[in-house]
């Protein structure tokens, strides 16, 4: 993926001291914003809170091929405010983006942070151990989708998920002609 970076980014990131800091939007249920600094951070007319929540996330891997990617955040369990939102809103397939920044020396935002990772939450994972636990979100790149089948079935098994006392594709699996929808 492309990326353009401001001047002002350009001129931090030739310099010996980088600082760098993560923002990650989750869009679960209104959404909400995270990011990896001691402080508050706005960017974007967002406020990307400061909180122990927030570990880090795994590499982001890129490649030239058209491929799933993955990228793992990472966030403490022993607040459960993160496996509350998990889990009392639907997150599947919601979008996640990651941003990388950079503070100059008065831990001010330089311009503009470049988006490291677009994607949708594919899973979760809580994992817990003596001392302490912690919530993995998965988010996969929007490759994830392109070989899914969407849509029912032309069954009447199919039908009676959504339609119980519908009878209409009783007779469907006795169909012999192959009937091509959207085609004159």
């Amino acid at each position: 993926m492309t990326r353009s970076l401001t001047a002002d980014l350009i001129t931090e990131l030739a310099t010996d001291k980088l600082n760098p800091v993560e923002l990650v939007y989750l869009g679960i249920s209104t959404g909400t914003y995270y990011t990896d600094h001691y402080k508050d951070i706005s960017y974007d007319g967002n406020t990307y809170t400061a909180s122990s929540l927030f570990l880090g996330s795994s590499e982001v891997q890129e490649t030239a091929d058209v491929s799933v990617n993955n990228l793992t955040l990472k966030f403490s369990g022993a607040d459960t405010t993160i496996i509350s939102l998990l889990l009392n809103n639907d997150y599947m397939n919601v979008q996640a983006k990651l941003y990388r920044g950079f503070l100059d020396s008065s831990q001010a935002l330089i311009a503009d942070p470049f988006l490291l990772f677009d994607g949708r939450i594919s899973n979760f994972a809580l994992e817990e151990n003596a001392t302490g636990s912690s919530v993995s979100i998965i988010v996969a790149s929007h490759w994830a989708d392109f070989e899914k089948v969407s849509g029912r079935r032309s069954s009447i098994n199919s039908q009676k998920l959504y339609f119980p006392t519908d009878e209409g594709m009783e007779f469907s699996s006795q169909t012999s002609q192959k009937i091509k929808w959207g085609k004159a």
